[in-house]
């Protein structure tokens, strides 16, 4: 063989595909164009099928763009959203999980570690994201709250 891939190199692999196939066409469609290849490669490579189903299911959701999920684009309009806020928001959560779901999947945690790891991950990931530059703010005034001046009476 040429070349050697590691169970966490598939799992990424398939997790990219299936991700960047859901970014032009519904998770749906992703995941049933994506699970003959994912299951031909686990197979040939030995790896465990319900691991794959994990990598391929998780690579299916989407959130970097307006068309990879319905809900996605059922707020797409009504919420006067453009596609770049898509990708500014989704894109990082995306990157994220597909790091972390490959690390998870290949490693040999326990279930309820591996959710406890993810569930830190999202949470830094959501406060840095929307709090972050409130956070910056703050600390660059010295810690002091708006509406705390002493001048005021």
């Amino acid at each position: 063989m040429l070349f050697e891939i590691t169970d966490a190199g598939l799992y990424g692999a398939v997790y990219f595909a299936t991700a960047l196939i859901s970014s032009f066409v519904t998770n749906n469609a992703a995941a049933a164009l994506m699970f003959p290849i994912a299951m031909g490669a686990a197979e040939s490579a030995g790896i465990d099928l319900k691991m794959m189903t994990y990598a391929l299911m998780l690579g299916a959701s989407d959130f970097s763009t307006p068309f990879g999920y319905q809900t996605n684009l059922m707020v797409y309009g009504p919420g006067g959203y453009k596609t770049t806020d898509y990708l500014k928001c989704g894109t990082p959560l995306q990157f994220t999980l597909w790091l972390t779901s490959t690390w998870v999947l290949s490693t040999s945690l326990s279930w309820y570690v591996s959710l406890s790891i993810t569930s830190l991950i999202l949470v830094v990931v959501f406060v840095i994201r929307f709090w972050g530059d409130a956070l910056m703010n703050r600390f660059k005034k010295g810690g002091k709250k708006p509406g705390n001046d002493s001048n005021r009476e």
